[in-house]
């Protein structure tokens, strides 16, 4: 479009419209911000999103809250999320379960995984451990698939619920090692962990930083680890990888915002979460739990988003994995 001007009027409004950008980008924020963290109170995603919240509301001058939206996949969470106003005031804070996993999972899903977020940044990399109750008398991976084969269905492992990253987990130990193990469900690890514990489950997957007391105390053995790289704190653990088991998918946690955030506040949230990382109460979670933080662009994130996608579906079909009924 072409537009004539000669007044003086008209030059300052366009002088205006094209300050328009900066302009909202300085009003940002004028009032509290919501983080939706799409599980449970008590878990690890939710403890990185009250850590980071923490540091953002002294980068952003106002208060940032974590609402807990759990169940359902975290489905119902990245719904409310994705419908939430592109204003910077609702963000959410999740894992690759929400926008990799479940878009294949499920045979429909409330929100738009690829066009209906605003990716911000990835918050970091995850090692996990698959481990035991210590009562279980089992001290290795490979006790794990003998007693799995030993006894079909016997053992049972404690998920966060449908196509969330343990029930992933164990369905790809379980195709790759031909071996049946009952899936429980729960609404999170605030759930699941607490569950392993009491011995209401046999095993399950855990963050290192929660399950490193446990380990210490005796009263849980980890079996192997889930990343690429073997843990400083647990140098004599295998990787899945190392067995033969691994995946192909990494984990991450990662910041998204309703779509179509305006530029000037997406950058202040990206700077805001980069910099509260950046702070020693950041920084003691991040090594407490074993993550990478990444803090990369949204651009780069995004691109990065794309590509574990596609890695995702092409993952799922070689395990011929079929959608089913979203859950309720």
């Amino acid at each position: 479009m072409q537009i004539s001007c000669y007044s003086k009027l008209c030059t300052v409004v366009l002088l205006g419209l094209m300050a328009g950008g900066g302009a909202i980008g300085q009003s940002y924020p004028a009032k509290p911000i919501k983080i939706i963290v799409p599980y449970p109170a008590g878990g690890i995603n939710d403890a990185l999103a009250r850590t980071l919240a923490a540091g953002m509301k002294d980068e952003l001058g106002q208060a940032v809250l974590v609402e807990n939206r759990a169940g359902a996949a975290g489905i119902p969470g990245m719904q409310a999320c994705a419908s939430a106003p592109p204003d910077g005031y609702t963000i959410c804070m999740t894992v690759q379960d929400s926008l990799s996993f479940n878009p294949i999972l499920f045979s429909s899903l409330p929100y738009d995984a690829k066009d209906g977020f605003t990716p911000i940044t990835n918050l970091g990399w995850t090692n996990g451990l698959i481990v035991v109750n210590a009562k279980s008398g089992i001290n290795s991976y490979r006790e794990l698939i003998a007693a799995a084969k030993a006894s079909p269905g016997k053992l049972n492992w404690g998920t966060w619920g449908e196509a969330s990253q343990p029930d992933i987990l164990l369905k790809a130990i379980t195709s790759h090692e031909d071996v049946n193990i009952t899936p429980i469900p729960y609404k999170g690890a605030g759930q699941a962990n607490p569950a392993i514990l009491a011995g209401e489950v046999d095993l399950t997957y855990m963050g290192i930083g929660n399950a490193m007391q446990h380990i210490e105390s005796g009263r849980l053995k980890p079996l192997a680890l889930t990343g690429r790289q073997r843990a400083a704190s647990l140098p004599g653990l295998p990787t899945l990888a190392e067995l033969g088991a691994d995946t192909g998918l990494a984990a991450y946690f990662a910041a998204f915002g309703p779509a179509k955030i305006p530029a000037p506040i997406l950058d202040r949230l990206h700077s805001a979460i980069v910099k509260s990382a950046q702070t020693p109460a950041a920084q003691q979670f991040y090594k407490s739990y074993t993550l990478t933080f990444v803090g990369d662009t949204p651009a780069k994130f995004g691109e990065f988003l794309k590509a574990d996608q596609a890695n995702a579906y092409r993952i799922f079909k070689q395990w011929g994995f079929k959608p089913a009924n979203t859950p309720s």
